[in-house]
């Protein structure tokens, strides 16, 4: 019996000492993963600030898995994991490393500026941004209210329109390109890229103009506007006027592109935020939300990133401007006619023909003040950027 028993032990000691081998390689292999997101997602930083014509974006997306947006929930969950200050070894919780690659960064040299003017902007929309050019963000305008204009974007994975980009810059010298890819899941990186270009060159300004590249302003209502008794009662600190969402519900319909899950966002309505489309800021309310921003977890709705989480974190509360938005497209045209006490100062519009025509509208109002607005600027070829 002894050696039965001997030979019994013997066996038991090998499972065993299998088993502790199997539990420490299992967990090493385990802590080589929780740590291979963040050196892959410093890897994918470091080769797009090195961007040039040799970088194949899709091909980096596709080997990093980190910037291929199309699997938005797992982009999302990546992203937290990687400014979870419990999985980063050092802050900011949201670094926001990426580069300026087209940077005008004296726009903003006049001394006698009062507000600038940022543009979310796709690298594809060039006739959207000869529309801005042409409208309401003409020089005419610009120049007669001490405005400037810059364009937000991007990267994307075409040399073709990244190219056009270039020659729009050349030409205008109002394009602000980023390291980051430019899709719909990044808007949140759009988003602080604004805030961070103006913080740093433009920050002599006294109102920053937030808008997207499919939105229409009534430019000169609102410069009617803002130099009247209850806007300036507001003074020029600490301050965000907007279309202000309240109660917006989360979308739960994972066929929608605006889904998000309940990890992501567990509430069923979001606290109070700025509709995207066009906001209004103070200067020094625009250089604390984006140092704000730093320790401030990524979340890629951007509008509620920005006119939520970042606006509560340094405790201004919105100025409701909601009377004077016309936001559904389809009836932008029509409301514009209506308008018979001219209320409205901001159109979201999906045609460009509309505003067009809108624009003329406007521009009789105000007996054509700005009779160059919808002239074609010099040394451009219009049927290249189509």
């Amino acid at each position: 019996m002894f050696p039965r028993v001997t030979l019994l032990y013997r066996l038991l000691a090998v499972c065993v000492f299998v088993s502790l081998i199997m539990i420490l390689l299992q967990t090493a292999d385990d802590r080589v993963h929780n740590k291979r997101l963040p050196v892959l997602l410093q890897y994918a930083n470091e080769a797009l600030r090195e961007h040039d014509s040799n970088v194949d974006l899709k091909s980096l997306g596709k080997n990093t898995k980190v910037l291929n947006t199309n699997n938005s929930a797992n982009i999302t969950k990546i992203t937290n994991r990687y400014t979870d200050p419990s999985t980063t070894r050092s802050p900011p919780v949201n670094p926001h490393n990426f580069k300026f690659l087209i940077n005008p960064k004296n726009t903003c040299k006049s001394k006698s500026l009062k507000y600038m003017i940022y543009v979310h902007s796709a690298p594809k929309n060039h006739k959207k941004r000869q529309m801005v050019r042409q409208t309401w963000g003409s020089r005419a305008v610009l120049e007669k209210y001490n405005m400037r204009i810059v364009f937000i974007m991007g990267l994307v994975d075409d040399k073709s329109t990244m190219g056009r980009v270039k020659y729009e810059s050349n030409t205008y010298n109002d394009i602000v390109v980023e390291n980051f890819v430019d899709s719909y899941r990044n808007l949140t990186f759009k988003a602080i890229a604004g805030i961070k270009w103006v913080s740093r060159y433009c920050d002599n300004v006294t109102f920053v103009i937030k808008s997207d590249d499919d939105i229409l302003i009534d430019m000169h209502a609102l410069m009617e506007q803002m130099n009247s008794t209850e806007i300036k009662s507001y003074g020029t600190k600490n301050l965000i006027m907007c279309n202000q969402w309240v109660r917006m519900k989360v979308i739960r319909d994972k066929k929608s592109k605006w889904y998000i899950s309940e990890e992501e966002f567990p509430d069923e309505f979001f606290p109070p935020y700025c509709s995207g489309s066009v906001f209004i800021m103070s200067i020094d309310a625009v250089k604390r939300m984006y140092q704000a921003s730093l320790d401030t977890t990524f979340f890629w709705v951007d509008d509620f990133y920005l006119t939520g989480l970042l606006v509560k974190k340094i405790g201004i509360e919105h100025k409701r401007l909601n009377e004077n938005y016309m936001l559904n497209a389809r009836l932008a045209l029509d409301k514009l006619k209506e308008d018979k006490k001219h209320e409205l100062r901001f159109f979201h519009v999906h045609k460009l023909t509309h505003i067009y025509r809108m624009w003329s509208i406007l521009k009789e109002r105000m007996n054509s003040t700005c009779d160059d607005c919808l002239t074609h600027p010099p040394n451009i070829n219009m049927t290249s950027l189509t």
